[in-house]
């Protein structure tokens, strides 16, 4: 089932990688890491990191946190006990050289997770999934104690031994038991409180005094009689990534930092770093230190190297007599619940405020990896993060660096197959871009992983906005009540080019809202002001009452960044637009007759419309139009040509019918002459409208604008009929 999974998972990532390699917009830089010996300096910043950069498996994890791998007793002899695959190992000093004592060792059903030698030689405190157990010496091996195990501290990821006492860190909390007679009990008046993230924790000989490892600080507990009290007098600060601690007689401190094993001594009032008993240089992967009881000796868990250090006079030296090696010994304890990877600065070659990062990661249940860009490196912003759930992986982004969190789907949308552009990030401008990757795990069981796809892992890109558009409108008003408005894209990125925009327009007089198209998707730089479209609705331009307007637009490039808004351009309209047949006195059979009340019955006459389309009206029957303007126009004439030389008769009008602001509707009756010898059938009746005021003049002619305003279809001479009456002549 696992293996099936598996291959879907990697035909899925491969065919997204397929895409991804397509070719695709023109981004001001673009940046791809593989997780590869060769790749990996280049692009990951090892003094921040903290995660482990794995180039054979090619992956990015969680370091093993194994901060109780190995113990001295508090007798202060050189034996020592260290965990391995399925067991504890006792190590004995045979005069020359540590060997292992396999009559001490303690056999397991499972890895430990974290150890300490007891306060009685040879007892073994082991921490596993299942049970904290307590080994005791037969005469002829170890076995449990069951009296001393504790049930409550399965799980535990460090433990710490004192007389009749012992405590574990388990779920973000340091639990502590005591023998009561019969078995061991929680005592939790022992237990510090107010822990934010802790990694480890060392119980101080000689009292009840505990040190935490909480986050990148020590803080210190004291025992007042009754409970545990924080000194903070006693904090220990300033590490990079802390990851152990253990406690050097009753009062100094060991803390494993990076790649440093630094110990503090107590003056008296504070603890001082002391650099003759800090080991600083050697060490690869440190993750656990013990300090030998009554000594400075101490030994260094680095990978599967017991690495013993003896004091000399001046200085702790390796020695190599002392130290072991434990095959497996890296692999075992837990999860750190995190840590980061950084990657290193690039220069895009100019200043971007846009950033995008995409990644392969696997994210089990009770982890999570979350991404954060900076563009001048300094100003980190979250941008997205996978959370593992019982139900598969949720990929969340975020606008607000993580306030707010909004879902966008399964690992795959933040993949480098993903084009969501929600996944582009705006930055404070500059020439510095970096990723940060947070990994976490509330389950030290497992980890979170940036893993690699046919060499891919992760894909950072940058992208400068577009500038704001640059409008180009005329001089003098637009004769038309549909203008196309023209604007120019222009952008920082070579190559780049138009993917949508967004046009608004207002009344210049308020700022009034007339139009707004919203996102409109596509690479035209041009917009074209619509009409209705319907009889019963004005355009937008004749709604808002003026003909004095301010243009606007926004574009967005093809990563989906948008510019600023343009500086409103100016714009003004004096035209005519939708005419419309209001009224047929005496339409013929098959042509339905608008009603006049009714604007929603009117028949609009559209741009282009044919003849044959045009609505039919009888010869001499007559017919109201109406007629839209924009635009202070006073003096409105109107001639309906039709025929050879002949003019349409108007009964009335032009006349303003509507008055909107400077906008109008105008009214005219007309009709042709009845005689099918003037007017026969099939006669298209056209129309020359102009209006001239203060702002202008404008023309409306159909042709073009149509064939004409209506054609003819029989006359109403046959509404007409003769009585014929005779007369008497006898």
């Amino acid at each position: 089932m696992l293996l099936t999974a598996r291959k879907i998972f990697s035909a899925l990532v491969l065919a997204g990688l397929c895409l991804f390699l397509r070719a695709g917009p023109a981004f001001a830089a673009t940046w791809q890491y593989g997780i590869t010996a060769s790749d990996t300096p280049a692009t990951i910043d090892s003094s921040a990191t903290t995660a482990v950069v794995d180039t054979t498996l090619h992956e990015i994890r969680l370091p093993k946190y194994n901060a109780h791998a190995a113990s001295f007793w508090p007798d202060g002899g050189p034996d020592y006990v260290v965990m391995a695959p399925g067991k504890v190992v006792h190590f004995s000093f045979d005069g020359t050289k540590m060997v292992e004592n396999t009559i001490l060792d303690v056999p397991l059903s499972s890895n430990p997770l974290a150890i300490a030698a007891g306060d009685t030689y040879p007892d073994v405190v082991v921490a596993t999934k299942d049970k904290l157990y307590h080994y005791s010496f037969t005469g002829t091996g170890m076995i449990e104690n069951p009296a001393l195990s504790v049930a409550g501290l399965a799980g535990a990821v460090a433990v710490g031994v004192r007389q009749g006492e012992v405590a574990g860190l388990l779920n973000g909390s340091v639990k502590d038991y005591m023998f009561n007679g019969t078995g061991m009990v929680e005592v939790p008046y022992l237990e510090p409180l107010g822990l934010t993230n802790p990694l480890d924790f060392a119980l101080m000989a000689g009292s009840y005094d505990v040190a935490v490892l909480d986050g990148n600080r020590v803080r210190y507990f004291n025992f007042n009689g009754s409970g545990l009290v924080e000194n903070p007098a006693l904090a220990v600060t300033g590490f990079s990534s802390p990851v152990a601690i253990a406690a050097a007689g009753e009062k100094d401190l060991v803390v494993v930092d990076g790649k440093q094993v630094k110990h503090f001594s107590f003056d008296g009032s504070a603890f001082r770093y002391n650099a003759a008993l800090s080991v600083t240089s050697g060490l690869n992967n440190p993750v656990c230190v013990a300090v030998r009881p009554g000594t400075y000796d101490r030994i260094i868990i680095d990978g599967d190297q017991v690495m013993y250090y003896s004091w000399d006079g001046s200085q702790l030296v390796y020695n190599p007599d002392m130290s072991v090696t434990v095959a497996g010994l890296s692999n075992l304890g837990s999860y750190a619940p995190s840590a980061v990877a950084v990657s290193q600065t690039k220069d895009p070659g100019n200043n971007v405020d846009y950033v995008r990062v995409r990644a392969y990661v696997i994210v089990p249940d009770k982890t999570s990896i979350t991404f954060s860009l900076t563009a001048d490196g300094t100003n980190w912003v979250k941008v997205w993060r996978v959370r593992g759930t019982p139900t598969g992986p949720v990929a969340e982004v975020t606008a607000d660096n993580g306030a707010t969190w909004t879902a966008v789907g399964d690992s795959q949308a933040v993949s480098p197959a993903s084009a969501d552009t929600r996944l582009w990030a705006k930055l404070p401008a500059g020439r510095a871009v970096m990723w940060r990757a947070d990994l976490a795990t509330s389950d030290p069981n497992v980890t979170p992983k940036i893993v690699a796809f046919n060499g891919v892992a992760v894909v950072w890109d940058t992208d400068a906005k577009p500038y704001p558009p640059v409008i180009d409108t005329p001089g003098t008003c637009y004769t038309t009540t549909t203008p196309t408005l023209t604007w120019s894209f222009s952008d920082p990125d070579p190559g780049d080019s138009q993917s949508a925009y967004q046009l608004q327009i207002v009344r210049a007089s308020d700022l009034q809202l007339v139009l707004d198209t919203g996102k409109v998707m596509g690479s035209s730089t041009q917009y074209t002001v619509p009409t209705s479209g319907t009889p019963d609705v004005p355009g937008p331009l004749w709604a808002s009452g003026d003909y004095r307007f301010k243009v606007r637009v926004m574009v967005w490039d093809q990563a989906g960044v948008e510019s600023d808004w343009s500086d409103w351009a100016d714009f003004c309209v004096v035209a005519f637009e939708r005419p419309r047949i209001a009224g047929i006195a005496s339409p013929p059979p098959g042509q339905v007759a608008p009603d006049p009340a009714n604007p929603s019955k009117h028949i609009l006459i559209t741009p282009g419309m044919t003849a044959a389309q045009l609505p039919k009206v009888k010869a001499g029957a007559k017919v109201t139009l109406l007629i839209d303007s924009v635009g202070p126009l006073d003096a409105v004439t109107a001639v309906f040509p039709y025929g050879a030389g002949h003019q349409a008769t108007i009964g009335f009008g032009p006349v303003a019918a509507t008055v909107n602001g400077t906008n109008k509707t105008w009214q005219v009756e007309i009709w042709t002459d009845p005689s099918l010898e003037v007017t026969p059938e099939g006669t298209v009746v056209m129309m020359q409208l102009s209006g001239t005021g203060a702002a202008g003049s404008a023309a409306l002619d159909a042709p073009p604008y149509a064939d004409g305003v209506v054609v003819t279809e029989g006359t109403v001479y046959n509404d007409w009929f003769v009585v014929l009456q005779g007369r008497d002549t006898s």
